[in-house]
């Protein structure tokens, strides 16, 4: 499984860097906003006397009582304000208003902020602004450095009358000089090599590599993990959020890699929709298709998840898919149910031994942990609720229909193991705890098929290992495509 995470980790560096090439190469903006809906601004609203509503080509916001508001641009990661400097905005208004920046590259830093940097002019007329002129300071006056690498904050701070509107379309961020690159990047191209010993979170380039290059071909460290690979690409975009990031000793395709095609993606979701509907209506009392209904059954989740379609714009096909593989097996389960289990325990042996990856959860977070995160009792209810759904889904259909083909149990046990864990594929680390904790609990749910208990060792497991060891052994708790945000 840390095999199968490193590999689609390179799979997805190579993608994004072949993207930013491309990007770099055809002078495009590097970072883009498309303002469409409420959720493409920060926190989804307007911060001050000001309301937010959504119009056919972009967000219009109108002012209340003319004192100024604030509109914050998502920052997904870093952003190099010093070397593509030229802020384009484009936007509509119905009357003349000001525009001031607020800008704070980290948590710990001031922001900064700049007044009246350019007139909104009325009509639809872009706005170009070059935030190497402009005069920064900090809240109690004190002059602040232009931007250069910013993380943590970029807003617009625009005065308008009162009841006026301000549409906005769009904002880019571009460089006035072009970006050189080689011509080929080869399995041996690079203008940083990453070390291969030492931690990465002490790595720093040197004042001359930083003033040298603007989007340099950085090689990651031979033989890393996925953890690693991900946790090496973040701290070089802390220096250079343009620099193409690539895996040890392997070139860089000449043509961009694309995904597969929407109406491909469409037409394969509905075969499969087809084949579980064909599936069902041959289903009959008594008779079980076992390794049939396992794939049927296991496809739809592994297609969202190991397929990479759960994103922060999920597909829609992997979504139907997923739901339907659940509907398929629910309803399976409801005519002609494969093993006899129940929801709760009847004896206190039902209750105590699920709970046996709750203390080595514990050890773990005591050996390489930080200090406990507070968790919402929303994030703990939903948490419980989505972790008797993945053991419903694993023992009750998955391991129920695989007790009917005749393998052996511990042969049951293992297959049932390795399918939870590659659901939560490529998190590596994450998918080898859950593939060892998975193993114990098929194991008790074939000795007293208790689901509850289960669902509760498992959201116990899951919460402490995300309150106290997310950010060190593991990554994340992500799966899919949001782990490598």
């Amino acid at each position: 499984m840390a095999a199968l995470s490193g590999w689609i980790t390179r799979g997805q560096l190579i993608h994004e860097a072949s993207e930013r090439v491309a990007t770099l190469r055809s002078t495009g903006p590097l970072w883009h906003w498309h303002l469409r809906r409420e959720s493409d601004v920060v926190a989804s609203r307007v911060f001050g006397a000001a309301d937010l509503a959504v119009v056919p080509d972009g967000l219009e916001i109108t002012s209340r009582d003319g004192t100024p508001f604030e509109i914050g641009l998502p920052l997904v990661g870093p952003v190099d304000l010093g070397r593509w400097p030229l802020l384009r905005l484009a936007m509509h208004g119905n009357k003349s208003g000001a525009l001031g920046l607020i800008y704070q590259p980290a948590e710990t830093n001031l922001p900064c902020s700049a007044d009246g940097v350019a007139s909104l002019p009325t009509g639809d007329t872009p706005v170009t602004i070059d935030l190497r002129k402009l005069h920064w300071h900090t809240s109690d006056g004190a002059p602040c450095a232009a931007p250069a690498v910013v993380a943590y904050m970029l807003r617009l701070r625009v005065s308008l009358p009162a009841a006026a509107t301000l549409s906005l379309h769009s904002a880019s961020l571009s460089s006035p000089e072009s970006i050189s690159l080689p011509a080929t990047i080869g399995h041996e191209t690079a203008d940083i090599q990453l070390p291969e010993t030492g931690s990465i979170l002490s790595w720093a380039p040197s004042t001359e590599q930083q003033q040298r290059h603007s989007a340099p071909v950085v090689r990651l460290s031979e033989g890393a993990s996925s953890e690693t690979m991900l946790l090496s690409r973040d701290r070089v975009l802390r220096f250079w959020p343009a620099a193409i990031i690539l895996p040890h000793g392997q070139a860089l395709p000449i043509t961009t890699a694309t995904h597969m095609p929407a109406w491909l993606d469409v037409g394969v979701c509905c075969l499969y929709l087809a084949w579980l509907i064909w599936l069902a209506a041959r289903q009959r009392p008594g008779v079980v298709r076992p390794w049939i209904e396992v794939a049927a059954i296991a496809a739809g989740p592994l297609w969202l998840i190991a397929g990479l379609r759960w994103s922060p714009e999920p597909s829609l096909s992997g979504v139907v898919a997923f739901l339907a593989a659940l509907v398929y097996g629910g309803q399976s389960e409801w005519r002609r149910r494969p093993v006899d289990w129940s929801w709760w325990g009847k004896d206190w042996r039902d209750w105590l031994l699920p709970m046996v990856p709750v203390p080595v959860a514990l050890a773990l977070m005591l050996a390489d942990g930080h200090h406990l995160v507070h968790l919402e009792p929303r994030h703990i209810l939903a948490y419980l609720a989505w972790a008797l759904l993945q053991q419903w889904a694993m023992l009750a259909l998955v391991m129920g229909r695989l007790e009917r083909t005749g393998l052996p149990r511990a042969a049951m046990v293992v297959v049932t193991a390795t399918l939870f864990g590659l659901l939560h594929t490529p998190n590596g680390s994450l998918m080898q705890l859950c593939l060892l904790a998975e193993l114990w609990w098929a194991w008790c749910f074939m000795r007293s098929p208790r689901l509850v208990p289960i669902a509760l060792a498992h959201a116990a497991s899951a919460l402490l290992v995300e309150a106290g060891l997310t950010g060190h052994l593991l990554r994340s708790l992500e799966v899919s495509a949001r782990f490598f945000l």
